[in-house]
């Protein structure tokens, strides 16, 4: 036994012969140096493939990995993402640059775990490691397990640096991790926790490219000449393929091969299609993305695939864990647990509790393999349970919004679950924020599947919030969609897709059409016999005549729609239709009995606990004491509109209710309630949805 010199482990044992066993006591770990001419070839071995160019947008991550790989400790780092997000070229980029840090020899092996051709079985790897030392078969252990302990006795106390690419499990690394001293880097697309546990490893997971790392990309690779760092259309190309370096790669290759073309060609190649893929992977270049994805999907057990394949049925790329529970009709927990084993695989990634994300490239692939592993019963059925649970949610959230709205019919698999849905406000509003990018997606999914009936009670489930966020143009599309709908395939609710088509009319300013809308509403209520209805219609046209400044109509629609509502047992509508008519009185001079209205529509609302029409209430009566003259009783009304529009949530109308306060109190000389309202109105400028649309809670008649 050789004592160690300071620059060596302690307890080495030198010049001793392969597989000569030493009993080891209270001493410590022993390690079995055997000297460089038995143990090394002559040549050092250099084993990193070459090629790699200067990589884009991962200087942050080359950081991480020189931190790692130069502790004191393991030195080993873990990198791991999305298929085709670059973590081999990451590798080897950070390899080249350092390999002046590794003297004593680079090994690399692609374990082939994600290629489509067999993988690489461990105990051939590292025999191929101890080859290149110059350890034949003769001087290795007639037992395969014992042979990764020769390749970290070998590798122990010097700079070597080993690149295990592309590994599947543990498996296929615990053989080739190389002695004390030397450094390990893995790559893989499935995150391998045993790296962490085990060897203290850095785990670096690889983003997507930026929009500017993307652009910066393909400038390098097909020249900033046809590529400017500004260039709008390889800015968008970037946007369409959310920065994945290989899919850009490939766009760069096609762009470099057919070198008449411009980045705008590339584009609308893109574009042209809503499956990008076809553009990528007919590019007949040996590389597809479709088919470098596939090897991740393969790899998946059944349930997990079908998740997978359910989860890309969504009509967001997000996915939340509460919805696709319903749809797959699995308990939380279990579907949970299977997105957990999505995210370790990179299919898809957590953005949040109980919230997921999944790549446009991944669900593009899923888009055009789906025939693959569903028949069109399945798919049918799973798109159909997609929109049973969107219509269930949106109506317990529109419920939540405003529980005075007389309900649309639904069938008992979606009342089920709606009523199991119990959405408080703020958690209703969350649900149609979340939803409403999608609801396009829905609305025209369903319409080609001919589920006229989801249309049309879609429509009137998300009409509310969409009304009150002031989303005019995604409020006319789906209530065309819906009138379609209804005269194509659900007759029941034409009359209803009709009203809510006449206001958003309105919304946009076309007053002819909403008039026709709702004269033809009104027709087929007053067919059907549906009193409320009609008064809903009659309402609308009040609306509608105070718009366009017809105030005497407004006041005949308003009181027609007042008494219907009465008759029928509606008070608030009842409410509506008087205030309504207030607001006419009001604009033609006649503030006494606009006044005498709007404290009766106050009282009904107070009566029925309905908070909206109460704010409506108050406001008018706020300026119809203004015109009047009375400055005062006017502050004392929008005080108390102030606080119920506070209490729904209403911030433009809370802002504005404001303004007219400040310069009321200005004009009053009250500088104390002046003081108080400035110092509202400085808090709501700090409100963090101020520059959103207003979300308002209520109903659409008071």
């Amino acid at each position: 036994m050789v004592p160690a010199d300071e620059n060596t482990p302690r307890n080495v044992a030198k010049e001793l012969t392969a597989n000569q066993v030493l009993q080891v006591g209270t001493s410590g770990a022993i390690y079995v140096q055997q000297s460089r001419s038995t143990m090394w070839s002559a040549e050092i071995p250099r084993m990193l493939p070459g090629g790699i160019g200067r990589i884009v947008g991962r200087h942050h991550l080359l950081q991480a990995m020189d931190e790692a790989m130069g502790e004191p400790g393991s030195r080993s780092c873990m990198l791991w993402g999305l298929a085709g997000s670059g973590k081999t070229t990451l590798a080897l980029a950070w390899a080249s640059s350092r390999i002046d840090n590794y003297p004593d020899g680079q090994f690399f092996v692609d374990m082939r775990a994600y290629s489509g051709t067999p993988r690489v079985e461990a105990r051939d790897a590292v025999r191929t490691f101890l080859a290149t030392l110059g350890i034949t078969r003769g001087d290795l252990p007639d037992d395969e397990d014992e042979w990764g302990s020769v390749f970290r006795s070998a590798t122990a106390g010097r700079r070597c640096l080993v690149i295990v690419d592309n590994v599947g499990s543990y498996d296929q690394v615990r053989d080739l991790v190389p002695g004390y001293g030397s450094g390990l880097v893995v790559t893989s697309r499935r995150a391998i926790p045993e790296m962490s546990v085990r060897h203290e490893a850095r785990v670096l997971k690889l983003p997507l490219l930026t929009t500017d790392e993307g652009v910066e990309l393909l400038a390098e690779r097909v020249g900033f000449v046809r590529v400017e760092r500004g260039d709008r259309s390889a800015r968008r190309i970037v946007e369409l393929l959310e920065g994945h370096p290989l899919a850009l790669a490939i766009v760069s290759a096609k762009l470099a091969i057919h070198s008449s073309w411009t980045v705008r060609d590339a584009l609308l190649g893109i574009e042209s299609d809503r499956n990008p893929l076809r553009f990528l992977d007919g590019a007949g270049l040996g590389i597809e993305v479709g088919r470098v994805i596939s090897w991740s999907v393969e790899d998946l057990d059944a349930p997990a695939k079908r998740v997978l394949y359910v989860a890309s049925m969504l009509p967001s790329t997000d996915c939340s864990l509460s919805v696709l529970s319903l749809v797959l009709d699995l308990p939380r927990r279990d579907c949970d647990r299977l997105l957990q084993s999505l995210c370790l695989a990179s299919l898809v990634d957590e953005i949040g509790v109980g919230r997921y994300r999944m790549h446009d490239i991944i669900k593009a692939y899923l888009t055009e393999t789906r025939a693959l592993v569903m028949n069109d019963e399945e798919q049918q059925a799973y798109a159909r349970r997609v929109r049973v649970v969107h219509l269930a949610l949106s109506h317990a959230a529109d419920r939540a919004i405003d529980p005075n709205r007389h309900p649309s019919p639904l069938d008992r698999e979606t009342a089920d679950l709606a009523d199991a849905a119990p959405f408080d406000v703020a958690e209703a509003l969350a649900w149609f924020e979340s939803l409403t990018p999608s609801l396009t997606f829905l609305v025209e999914e369903a319409t080609a599947a001919g589920d006229f009936t989801f249309v049309t009670r879609f429509a009137r489930s998300v009409n509310t919030f969409l009304y009150w966020r002031q989303d005019v143009t995604r409020t006319l599309a789906v209530q065309e969609a819906a009138v379609a709908a209804a005269v194509a395939g659900d007759p029941a609710m034409e009359a209803l897709s009709r009203r809510a088509l006449g206001r958003a009319l309105a919304d946009v300013g076309r007053l002819d059409a909403a008039k026709a809308e709702l004269r033809a509403s009104m027709a087929l209520d007053a067919a059907q016999h549906d009193d409320s209805g009609v008064a809903s219609a009659q309402h609308a046209m009040a609306e509608l005549a105070l718009r366009s400044g017809e105030y005497v109509e407004a006041l005949r629609w308003g009181l027609r729609a007042a008494r219907e509502s009465r008759r029928t047992g509606k008070p608030v509508r009842e409410a509506r239709g008087l205030y309504d008519a207030a607001r006419a009185l009001t604009e033609t001079g006649h503030h006494w009995w606009a006044h005498a209205l709007g404290v009766r529509s106050l009282s009904i609302c107070e009566d029925a606990q309905n908070a909206y029409g109460r704010a409506l209430a108050l406001r008018l009566l706020g300026d119809v004491s203004l015109r009047s003259g009375d400055l005062e009783q006017a502050c004392t009304w929008w005080e108390r509109a102030w606080r119920v529009e506070d209490s729904l949530g209403n911030v433009r109308s809370v802002q504005t209710i404001l303004g007219q306060l400040e310069n009321a109190y200005t004009e009053l000389g009250d500088e104390g309630a002046g003081d108080e309202v400035r110092r509202a109105l400085t808090r709501l400028e700090r409100h963090p949805d101020l520059t959103r649309s207003t979300l308002t809670v209520g109903t659409t008649a008071p």
